[in-house]
């Protein structure tokens, strides 16, 4: 898929936003708060799409936690075809260490950049993927855990909240690329979510009668 040619307008249009928060999240930026990006840069790796399926792929199998594990795999699914095969590779903006050179902003932002003592990464910029996938995966995991009553659950936001800010003080993606990973990530999270709590017992009322593991039950929401 080419690139969208309106890539530099997105840089364009964003510019006063991204430079706005990009100083507002700068005053968090100390050796504690850079040493969590270290640690949730790996959040979001080839590494970390494995091991978040793995789970949720593990989850599917005892009919207790089925209902957890299969929300996370369509999430993730639909967070995944969504930044990696659509939209970062449709749309083509790159790293803000690349495309704020030839900008006023530049001297503050290597400044930062180089504080983080961060590292070029090898893909493209908008949408923020390790944002997408953690609010994908903790969103749709949330979601069917407070429907299960499970109050706390709520809680596990956190998670995706701190990667997207890390992404942030490590420079590596513009604030609008992190907003962007957020909104899908939601988005692909409520879609695990709503196939679990409706499409799924729909087709299991309308099926057999059984459920996915043929025991007789039906797949309960």
């Amino acid at each position: 898929m080419a690139p969208w040619k309106g890539s530099t307008a997105l840089d364009q249009l964003f510019y006063g936003f991204d430079t706005a928060l990009y100083t507002f999240f700068w005053h968090f930026q100390n050796p504690v708060t850079v040493g969590l990006s270290n640690i949730c840069q790996h959040m979001g790796d080839t590494t970390a799409y494995i091991i978040y399926l793995a789970i949720a792929l593990i989850l599917c199998f005892p009919k207790k936690t089925r209902r957890y594990g299969v929300a996370m795999v369509v999430a993730f699914l639909v967070a995944f075809l969504l930044v990696n095969v659509l939209i970062k590779p449709g749309v083509g903006r790159l790293r803000p260490y690349v495309t704020l050179k030839d900008t006023p902003f530049w001297e503050t932002y290597q400044t930062h950049w180089a504080y983080a003592g961060s590292h070029l990464e090898d893909d493209l910029s908008f949408p923020s993927g390790h944002t997408s996938l953690n609010f994908a995966t903790f969103t749709a995991l949330a979601a069917v855990l407070i429907k299960d009553k499970k109050k706390w659950a709520w809680l596990l936001m956190i998670i995706p909240i701190i990667v997207g800010f890390t992404r942030i003080i490590r420079c590596v993606h513009y604030p609008s690329d992190v907003l962007g990973g957020m909104i899908i990530g939601i988005i692909a999270g409520l879609i695990g979510f709503v196939v679990v709590t409706k499409l799924l017992p729909v087709i299991s009322r309308n099926g057999t009668g059984k459920n996915e593991t043929g025991d007789g039950s039906s797949f309960h929401p």
